[in-house]
């Protein structure tokens, strides 16, 4: 049977051969390849640090505006001041579902595992993550493994309550360390069938790793990522960024389409713009994703 490619292919041969060769917009079909086709199909999710200030003023007026600004999903980050039974009946009045939460760091899965699980069950996510290990459980290379191996009880304590367990990098986790580095250390000493990974893409290309070629370096163990691009001009290293250097997607640095063919091609199921700028209310809009093609 001959293939689609082949086909095209022969049929720009033909073509060619007819005189057509000027046709410039043909050039494909002889081996270049294809434009861009794919399109963001979702899910629409938001960081909800993102409008931090805002909904320290104004929780039910803030999830309103994001739904307005065409999200379905969000990724918790606390409850500004509310029990989380009350934040949830917000949620909901709203329209938006929780899909993930950011539970805290290392310490509080560690000693307050139950504390995280109760309010899970509140929220009904898919997914329970935590966002920072603490450096000091992140020195050298054993103190990562440790780290990893607690990821997986973590992991399994989770699923047994029916969620999954993902940690979120920041920079810090990218610090070579004697030809490895921490998240290395974390991805490869975990069990996939407990542990999985949210890649914030800020961070990745702000130590200087292009976001796609991470993705595929480890394709399958990412199964969340967030949506946020840095500003040109910012340097690549390990200095803390300011909040600004965060900017609307596609104005940055990030090379979107490739990153998010690599997402759609190595198994990422939930994405969550972020955007930690004075600005976010303006930055969070979807109307980027809603036209670009990868």
């Amino acid at each position: 049977m001959t293939s689609r490619r082949a086909f095209l292919g022969s049929m720009g041969m033909a073509i060619l051969g007819a005189g057509a060769a000027r046709a410039g917009a043909l050039d494909w079909a002889v081996g270049v390849t294809p434009p861009p086709n794919r399109s963001f199909k979702g899910p629409f999710g938001i960081q909800l640090y993102s409008l931090r200030h805002q909904l320290e003023k104004d929780v039910p007026g803030t999830l309103k505006y994001i739904r307005e600004s065409g999200y379905t999903d969000v990724e918790t980050a606390g409850f500004y001041n509310m029990s989380p039974a009350d934040f949830k009946k917000e949620l909901d009045k709203a329209g938006l579902k929780c899909t993930a939460m950011h539970s805290g760091d290392d310490n509080r899965f560690r000693d307050k595992l139950d504390e995280v699980i109760a309010e899970a069950k509140v929220f009904r996510p898919v997914y329970v993550n935590s966002p920072w290990v603490q450096e000091e459980h992140r020195k050298d290379p054993e103190s990562c493994k440790r780290v990893a191996a607690e990821f997986n009880e973590w992991g399994k304590k989770l699923q047994a309550a029916g969620f999954r367990f993902a940690f979120h990098n920041h920079d810090a986790e990218f610090t070579p360390m004697g030809g490895t580095t921490p998240e290395d250390i974390f991805i490869q000493e975990t069990d996939p069938a407990l542990v999985d990974f949210q890649l914030d893409l800020f961070f990745v290309k702000k130590v200087g790793i292009a976001p796609a070629d991470y993705l595929r370096k480890y394709a399958g163990r990412f199964k969340l990522v967030h949506l946020k691009d840095i500003a040109k001009g910012t340097p690549t290293g390990f200095e803390e960024a300011p909040d600004d250097a965060c900017v609307p997607l596609g104005t940055g640095q990030i090379d979107w389409p490739k990153t998010l063919a690599a997402c759609a091609d190595t198994g990422v199921k939930y994405y969550y713009v972020e955007d930690e700028s004075e600005t976010a209310t303006q930055g969070i809009r979807t109307s980027y994703l809603k036209t670009v093609k990868f």
